[in-house]
C-alpha cells in the first residue's frame, strides 16, 4: 500500500454554492455519482463497494469526548483503567479521511495517554479504501499537544474492514525502511494484533489485543458521550466537484485562494482532493501583481521552513516571472476523482505564455498559462 499509505499524510466539507450560483454549476452525471460516497466527502462512482460506509459513518458520528474503561497490558498482567476519549477529525478534506484518537487516563489527574491517527485512502484498483493506525505511546499525558504528534516513533497498523462484525482488525506493520526477520514480518501479517468495532452511534470498542507491548491498552470501551465535537471556528470549508463561480473573492478554500486570484472573474473551476484546474479571466495588470506576489510569499514561507520548498536561486525566480511563450495552447479538462456526463471544453488560448509557480518538496504547487491579449488563464494545481 505505497508505502503504509505515506507516512507524511498523517500530519493531515464539502462547501455549497449560494442558491443562485448553483443554477450555473456544471453538473455530474447523477446516475454515475454515489451520493452516499459523496456526502462523506468523496466523488466515486455508484459501481464503487459502499461495505465500507459504516466504518466512516461510525468514526464521523464518534467524534466528541467520551469516557472510558478498560485495562492496559502489565507484563503478564492487564490492569483496570477508567479514562476520556477524545476523538477529532473527519472524513472530508484533504488527499486522506483523518481522525486522530487521543485515550488518556486515569479519569481524575490524568497521567498517560494514547494517541492514534487513523488514515483511510481510496485504493481505486482494488475498488475499496486502504485503512492505516498510527499509534503513539503511552507517553506523559502532559507531553499530548492538540494537533501534534508526540515526538516518537508509532507503532503502524494496517486495518481489514469487516462489514459483518461493524469492526476493524488491525495487524501491525514495520515502518517503511525498516527492517525485521522475515518470518516474524509474515507471522505478523497473518494475525490481528487488536480489533476496532465501530457502532453507527459512534461508541468505539477495542478487543482481542495479543502481542502489544507493556503499558498498550488491551481492551477499551466508550461508555458514555461527555461532550459533543464542534467544528472549531473558522475551520474552512472545501469545494469539491464543478463549479462556476462569478469572483476569486468569493472562495474561501484555502488550498485554492492559495493559487487562485481573487481578481479572477467568471471561473471555471474543477476541484478535488489532489488539487483543481481552473479556466477565469483576468487583467495584464492583477495577474502580474497576483503571480509576483506567489514568489514573495514563497521566500517568506521558504524561510520559515526550507525544509518543504524547492531551494529557487534570485535568478531562477526571476526568469519564473518572465515565463515562457508557448502559443496556442488547449486546456485539457480532468479530475482524478470526477465523473463527467460529457466532455467538457473551455475556450482556448491562442497565445499562451506559461509561467510556473514555486513547488514544495513534495511537488505540490500551480502552473498558470495565461494569453495577455484575450485575458484568460487556465491553471493547474497540486495539494499533494
Amino acid at each position: 500500500m505505497k508505502q503504509l499509505i505515506a507516512l507524511g499524510t498523517m500530519f493531515l466539507c464539502t462547501a455549497t454554492l449560494p442558491s443562485s450560483s448553483r443554477q450555473a454549476v456544471a453538473q455530474t452525471l447523477e446516475s454515475q455519482v454515489s451520493a452516499e460516497w459523496k456526502a462523506l466527502g468523496w466523488t466515486l462512482p455508484e459501481s464503487f463497494p459502499k461495505d465500507q460506509l459504516p466504518f466512516f459513518k461510525g468514526l464521523n458520528a464518534a467524534r466528541g469526548t467520551w469516557s472510558f474503561k478498560g485495562e492496559a497490558i502489565d507484563g503478564e498482567r492487564a490492569a483496570a483503567l477508567t479514562g476520556n476519549l477524545v476523538i477529532s477529525g473527519s472524513s472530508q478534506g484533504t488527499m486522506a479521511s483523518a481522525w486522530n484518537l487521543i485515550w488518556f487516563w486515569p479519569t481524575e489527574d490524568p497521567q498517560f495517554a494514547i494517541v492514534e491517527n487513523i488514515i483511510a485512502m481510496p485504493e481505486y484498483q482494488n475498488q475499496q479504501f486502504g485503512l492505516m493506525l498510527f499509534r503513539f505511546g503511552p507517553v506523559d499525558y502532559s507531553n499530548v499537544q492538540a494537533k501534534q504528534m508526540p515526538k516518537i516513533q508509532p507503532s503502524v497498523f494496517q486495518g481489514k474492514w469487516d462489514f459483518g462484525k461493524q469492526s476493524v482488525s488491525w495487524t501491525q506493520k514495520n515502518l517503511p525502511g525498516e527492517r525485521g526477520n522475515q518470518k516474524e514480518t509474515r507471522e505478523e501479517q497473518s494475525a490481528a494484533a487488536f480489533e476496532m468495532l465501530v457502532e453507527a452511534n459512534g461508541k468505539l470498542s477495542i478487543t482481542n489485543s495479543v502481542n502489544l507491548p507493556s503499558g498498550q491498552i488491551s481492551t477499551g470501551k466508550a461508555t458514555e458521550r461527555t461532550g459533543e465535537w464542534e467544528q472549531e471556528a473558522g475551520e474552512p470549508k472545501f469545494l469539491t466537484g464543478l463549479h462556476r463561480i462569478a469572483k476569486g473573492s468569493e472562495i474561501t478554500d484555502p488550498r485554492i485562494i492559495r493559487y487562485l486570484p481573487a481578481e479572477a472573474t467568471d471561473i471555471k473551476l474543477i476541484s478535488d482532493r489532489s488539487g483543481h484546474i481552473a479556466h477565469y479571466r483576468i487583467s495584464s495588470e492583477a495577474f502580474d501583481k497576483f503571480f509576483e506576489g506567489v514568489w514573495e510569499r514563497y521566500r517568506k514561507d521558504r524561510a520559515a521552513e526550507p525544509k518543504r520548498w524547492v531551494d529557487y536561486s534570485e535568478e531562477e525566480i526571476t526568469e519564473a516571472l518572465k515565463g515562457s511563450p508557448l502559443g496556442r495552447y488547449e486546456p485539457v479538462v480532468q479530475s482524478a476523482e470526477m465523473i463527467f456526463d460529457k466532455p467538457i471544453v473551455w475556450e482556448s488560448l491562442e497565445n499562451a505564455t506559461s509561467y510556473d509557480g514555486p513547488r514544495r518538496s513534495s511537488a505540490a504547487g500551480a502552473t498558470y498559462y495565461f494569453d495577455r491579449e484575450s485575458g484568460i488563464v487556465f491553471q493547474e494545481a497540486g495539494y499533494w
